[in-house]
């Protein structure tokens, strides 16, 4: 079995033990091959594997070896080293604030994850035994899922159903941490988690909580780009302070484009409308809850979600002015508390169709559909000595599509669904007309190759004068 160290710098933290399910119930303690640091927390946490580090910590799977099924959860680590008495101090407050939070509200809320545990840990400085060094431990629930950061690596952009999915999902959760007095102060796509079964939304990351009646003033914490501008001034902080984090998430999650991309900081303004595309009352609500000054802000979550309600429920969407970008590799640099936590088991690929506009859709299903949709009217084309025939099909699947589009809610067929219809028109064709299936293929793929490089190729002939 593995276990990992947590001392940081230890030269080689993972450890390899025979060690059975009930040998690993009973043993007193095991300790770091390396740096001779206890390897079972408190007792009964185990860390398997590293998941992320931040700017105060670590966070590691674990498992808890005294519950029937040996659950995992997340291990969090506070590390000490490298900072001064200060900085030391501050993240301590911080470290033990994020665990009075949990506490309070966790346990509360079954979209913020529970806390089970918080100790500390008095072990000899790796080298120097005679130096003993303190370090923080924070244990709680573990959300087997994927956080939106990397859902928008996987997918390309949301589109406006998603956004107004997410923020009726987050703003409640908003509106009960603040009901508690509480401010986030973190709110970005890293620090929200979607679970993989389910698709339930989870609010991550309470290492930079404020309690509104706390009466102290803390140095900046948050992440660059994210934060609202009241948070680099060290003062006083609000719900609208979490509204503007959450606005500029919208924003991220809408266009794939960094917060440094989409903010004007020569006029003080977000750039983003033309870089997406919504309804004018959800960019009516996402400006507004990124509005700099903060009374010009939404003064609650409820309010947003109120005039989320409000909506028309069908919306026109006005059209994009330019083409979307993909999504940036690059996230924005963190400071203080940032810890990400991610799955143990990696990114499941996506099985969904794609989604309407296309705007949101990666480049490569755009023109996977475009051809497949060429091909099949290519083979309406080859076989066109049956006009009979030949029409009657494309009627029908005109309707098939229609149908779909209808009763799915926008939603298009897959790529692998619109090949599918491609095999089936072939086949049929070739049988009633008995021709030939490789000549009838062949000529309609040529065709949809044809089309689909034709239309590519006028498209950006057209972006091109555009943008001239």
């Amino acid at each position: 079995m593995d276990f990992y160290c947590t001392r940081p710098g230890c030269p080689g933290p993972l450890n390899r033990f025979s060690i059975d399910e009930e040998q690993l119930r009973i043993v007193p303690q095991v300790h770091c091959q390396s740096c001779n640091m206890p390897l079972i927390l408190a007792g009964a946490y185990i860390p398997i594997r590293p998941l992320g580090k931040g700017g105060f910590g670590a966070t590691y799977l674990a498992i808890n070896r005294y519950l029937p099924t040996m659950e995992y959860c997340v291990v969090k680590h506070f590390r000490p080293e490298g900072m001064d008495a200060e900085e030391v101090a501050m993240a301590k407050r911080l470290f033990d604030r994020e665990a009075r939070v949990l506490q309070k509200v966790g346990n509360e809320h079954d979209c913020i994850p529970n806390l089970y545990a918080y100790f500390p840990l008095a072990v000899p400085k790796m080298g120097q035994s005679q130096q003993i060094q303190e370090h923080f431990y924070l244990v709680q629930e573990y959300i087997d899922g994927e956080d939106l950061e990397h859902e928008l690596q996987r997918l390309g952009p949301y589109d406006e159903t998603k956004i107004i999915e997410l923020l009726k999902a987050i703003l409640p959760i908003l509106d009960f941490v603040h009901g508690r007095n509480i401010i986030h102060r973190d709110i970005k796509p890293a620090n929200i988690m979607r679970q993989r079964q389910t698709g339930k939304i989870y609010l991550l990351d309470f290492g930079a909580v404020r309690d509104l009646f706390a009466g102290s003033k803390w140095t900046t914490i948050g992440t660059v780009g994210y934060a609202a501008p009241e948070q680099y001034h060290g003062g006083d902080v609000y719900p609208s302070t979490d509204l503007y984090g959450l606005g500029v998430t919208c924003l991220r999650l809408l266009t794939g484009l960094p917060p440094e991309e989409l903010y004007d900081a020569y006029q003080g303004i977000w750039r983003w409308r033309d870089k997406a595309r919504v309804s004018p009352d959800l960019a009516q609500i996402l400006d507004r809850m990124v509005r700099t000054v903060v009374q010009e802000r939404f003064p609650s979550a409820q309010v947003v979600l109120e005039r989320l309600n409000q909506m028309p429920r069908k919306v026109q969407l006005p059209p994009s002015s330019k083409p979307l970008r993909p999504a940036t590799a690059a996230s924005p640099p963190t400071v203080a508390s940032t810890i990400v936590v991610s799955q143990p088991g990696g990114a499941a690929s996506s099985t969904h169709p794609l989604t309407l506009p296309r705007s949101a859709q990666p480049a490569w299903a755009g023109l996977g559909q475009a051809f497949w949709l060429a091909a099949e009217m290519g083979l309406v084309v080859v076989a066109g000595v049956q006009w009979g025939i030949a029409l009657g099909w494309s009627l029908l699947l005109g309707l098939v599509l229609w149908g779909w589009v209808w009763f799915w809610g926008r939603s298009w067929l897959p790529v692998w669904g619109l090949a599918g219809l491609w095999g089936v028109t072939l086949v049929m064709f070739a049988y009633l007309l008995r021709s030939a299936v490789v000549r009838l293929a062949i000529g309609s793929l040529l065709l949809g190759l044809v089309m689909t490089g034709m239309v590519a190729l006028l498209k950006w002939l057209w972006q091109s004068l555009r943008s001239a």
